[in-house]
Parts: C-alpha cells; sequence; structure tokens
C-alpha cells in the first residue's frame, strides 16, 4: 500500500506541475516521452486527453510521437526537460573544473625542482581558468568562453613547443594534446549550445 501510495502521489504532483503547461508543452512532453519517468509521462497522457490533443493513449503509437530525441546522433544534444539540463550541465562543467588541476600540479612539481616563474605560470594558468569557469556557470554569458578558449589555445601552443623540441619528439604527446584540446573546447560549445538552449523551469 505504502509503494501504491507514492506512485499515486507522484503521479499527482506532475499532474498538478503540468496542468499550468501549454498545449505546445505537453506535446513536446509526448514526443520526447522516453526522456521522462513513467508517472510523468502518463500525468502528460491524461492532460493532452482531456484538452483533446489526442483521442487515447493509443495515438502515441503515431510516428510523430515516436520520434524522440534520444534516437538522434547530434553534435550538441539538447535537453527537454530542466531536470535532464541540471544533470548534463552539472557533468559537463564537473569536467571543465577537473581541467583546472593539470596545470597547477604542474606548478607545484616545478616548484619542487626550483622553477618558481613556471610554479606561477602553472599555478596562475590553473586558477584563472577554475575562477572563469565559475563565472561562466553563475553568470551563464558566452562572451566569457573568450578568455576561456584563450588560455586553451595559449596552453596548447606551449605544450606544443616543449614537446617539438623534445628528442626524440614524442607522438603520443602530441595526440594525447590534441585530444585534450579538442574535448575540452566541445565541453566548452556544448556549454554554451546548452544554455542558449536552457529549457524553462518545471512548476
Amino acid at each position: 500500500m505504502g509503494n501504491s501510495n507514492q506512485v499515486n502521489s507522484r503521479s499527482i504532483n506532475f499532474y498538478e506541475r503540468y496542468s499550468s503547461h501549454t498545449d505546445a508543452q505537453i506535446l513536446e512532453i509526448l514526443k520526447n516521452q522516453k526522456d521522462y519517468q513513467e508517472n510523468a509521462r502518463n500525468a502528460a497522457v491524461k492532460i493532452a486527453i482531456e484538452r483533446q490533443l489526442i483521442h487515447s493513449e493509443q495515438d502515441l503509437l503515431a510516428p510523430e510521437f515516436q520520434n524522440s530525441r534520444n534516437t538522434r546522433l547530434t553534435l550538441f544534444p539538447q535537453t527537454t526537460t530542466a531536470y535532464h539540463y541540471q544533470r548534463l550541465v552539472g557533468s559537463i562543467f564537473r569536467f571543465l573544473y577537473v581541467l583546472s588541476f593539470p596545470p597547477i600540479v604542474y606548478g607545484f612539481l616545478k616548484y619542487a625542482e626550483g622553477y618558481i616563474d613556471q610554479t606561477i605560470l602553472g599555478v596562475g594558468i590553473g586558477l584563472a581558468w577554475f575562477l572563469l569557469v565559475v563565472l561562466f556557470k553563475k553568470s551563464e554569458k558566452p562572451v566569457i568562453l573568450f578568455p576561456l578558449f584563450g588560455i586553451l589555445i595559449f596552453v596548447g601552443a606551449t605544450v606544443s613547443i616543449k614537446i617539438a623540441e623534445s628528442h626524440p619528439i614524442r607522438i603520443l604527446d602530441f595526440v594525447i594534446l590534441i585530444i585534450g584540446m579538442l574535448l575540452s573546447s566541445y565541453f566548452l560549445l556544448l556549454a554554451k549550445k546548452l544554455i542558449q538552449n536552457k529549457p524553462a523551469p518545471e512548476e
């Protein structure tokens, strides 16, 4: 009985929440039903039937309701709900935060070797990256991407020169650097894309 009451309570909560949604928003939920919990989907179906947007649950078998975004391969995926947006954006920014650690660790290693200038450079770059990412997340202003990409380009160029000056040249290091640069650039652009298409919060 306890589990049954919890399920009913969740269904009622979703129904009350979605009752304020527009017809277009309800249809959007149904078109991307695989992205939602069963209780949320059921609530949207009930509202759609009441508003005569569909005649019955069988209507969801139509092609227009089977074209879920989950089945599309896209370079920059979009989120359809505030919940999925928060989850995806949170994961992206955690990755971007982690990127501040390598230059800081590098700086401390150079400090142990007595290279104070490289220590300041490494720690400074790491802290600057971290603070800019925090600012980007809080302000959601794409203009902050310019200094972030500036740091990426500077680090990429500096590391490339060091690798090129090594004998013999380590090709694997170049490959790792390129992969790191591409991943960093991708997640910055993905964060920008998601922020620009941020879904409305669910009331």
